[in-house]
């Protein structure tokens, strides 16, 4: 059974230094699949010239952690230039992309929700006109998300990443059209409500992911994440989950592949 990362930064340090050895040793466990989005001005061009790799499959969008630090001093529409920038990126290299992102809302940092706002809804807009799934970084605003896609009756689907969070949240956004993006958090402790959630969704609104180099598996902290962690992730989830492991393999895989488009 072949595995698929539907969210890792393989253009970030350490895979950068040595890229082709890591896809080698991904190749030989199985993963057949990654996708990398991109996420500010930075590295898109980065992550579209991995494009010519034949296992990533990239996106391109702009983070709601990585907005512009001079345009945070000012109004939000100090934005508009890097992201009319970004739509023309996305209109020139479509054929090549998979999805629109990483994009979103972190409630970590409310001091620039507007300008995560003017951003996110900016994004939406755009992918809806370029018929893009979106990839979405949601952290503690769940609720203002799916208000935003649901307002702007955005319907092209895609992930909500690392979802951390209650079974009523993430059945909203599956709602909505979206998968359920499925990786480190359900390995610590804390996080018993999102396996609760995990449990009880529907098999076909989940996917797994890495996220990595980031977000580490418990007791792994002082370890580089990377998308060979995906069968840990899938091991967890197996232990919550009713189907076989056989069926729960088959299926996540064929879900990354619907909700990104790509053929089998």
């Amino acid at each position: 059974m072949a595995w698929f990362d539907t969210h890792c930064h393989l253009d970030f340090a350490p895979f950068k230094q040595d890229l082709p050895s890591y896809l080698a040793e991904f190749k030989r466990c199985n993963i057949q699949g990654c996708v990398v989005p991109a996420v500010g001005p930075e590295n898109w061009q980065t992550v579209v010239d991995l494009s010519s790799l034949k296992m990533l499959k990239i996106a391109l969008g702009y983070h709601p952690c990585f907005l512009d630090k001079n345009a945070l001093q000012g109004e939000p529409e100090l934005l508009l230039g890097e992201l009319e920038a970004l739509g023309q990126i996305v209109q020139q290299y479509r054929e090549r992309l998979s999805a629109w992102g990483e994009c979103g809302l972190d409630g970590r940092f409310p001091e620039t929700n507007a300008h995560q706002e003017f951003a996110f809804n900016w994004q939406i807009k755009a992918a809806q006109k370029q018929a893009l799934p979106l990839l979405i970084h949601s952290v503690r605003l769940h609720d203002r998300v799916a208000h935003l896609l649901k307002q702007a009756q955005f319907d092209q689907g895609g992930i909500i990443h690392g979802f951390s969070g209650s079974y009523v949240q993430a059945s909203r956004f599956v709602d909505l059209g979206f998968k359920i993006g499925v990786g480190g958090t359900i390995t610590w402790p804390r996080s018993e409500k999102t396996r609760k959630a995990l449990k009880r969704l529907p098999l076909d609104a989940l996917v797994l992911e890495t996220d990595a180099p980031d977000m580490p598996l418990f007791e792994m902290q002082q370890q580089h994440n990377t998308p060979l962690n995906l069968s840990v992730i899938f091991e967890q989830l197996a232990a919550l989950r009713s189907e076989s492991p056989q069926e729960l393999e088959q299926r996540l895989w064929d879900n990354s592949l619907q909700v990104l488009r790509l053929e089998s």
